[in-house]
């Protein structure tokens, strides 16, 4: 791995583990996103990230349930390879609308303790939630439109 791989894989890693997710996992996906060949074994991932066996193991088995990675075969080898998926991040995307969704609920199941002292510590929420509720589907459609005619 050269030292701007090292540097990518670290940028995605440190931006994913601000919202929870573990360092691997997230090391794991910033290197299947830019490794070449596109698709590496576990023991390929292992040694090019420095990790043990185990925890590359757990963790693809975590990014291939999400449906962010695939395994793959190459014909004649038997060995397991794994890869991004194809469409992965606009399924990611797509999913927002769920967790817009229930931002909104949230803020709702707070009309019997609005607080009178800075009410928009909840309505701010409600009020972002429900727009984005209403324009994230034509969003993703305009996205999807696209994604389908190719690169521009």
């Amino acid at each position: 791995m050269t030292d701007e791989q090292h540097a990518y894989v670290d940028r995605v890693a440190t931006f994913f583990t601000m919202f929870g997710s573990a360092r691997a996992w997230a090391e794991i996906l910033g290197w299947l996103m830019i490794c070449e060949p596109a698709e590496r074994t576990q023991a390929e991932i292992a040694e090019d990230l420095g990790l043990s066996a185990g925890t590359v193991s757990t963790q693809l088995r975590t990014h291939v349930q999400l449906g962010m990675v695939e395994q793959v075969r190459v014909r004649g080898d038997r060995t397991q390879r794994y890869r991004l998926r194809s469409g992965a991040w606009f399924e990611v995307m797509a999913s927002e609308l769920g967790r817009i969704q229930a931002m909104g609920e949230i803020a709702r199941a707070a009309a019997p303790v609005l607080p009178e002292d800075r009410p928009e510590r909840v309505t701010e929420l409600g009020d972002l939630a429900d727009f984005f509720a209403r324009e994230w589907p034509p969003l993703m459609e305009r996205m999807s439109a696209q994604l389908r005619k190719g690169p521009a």
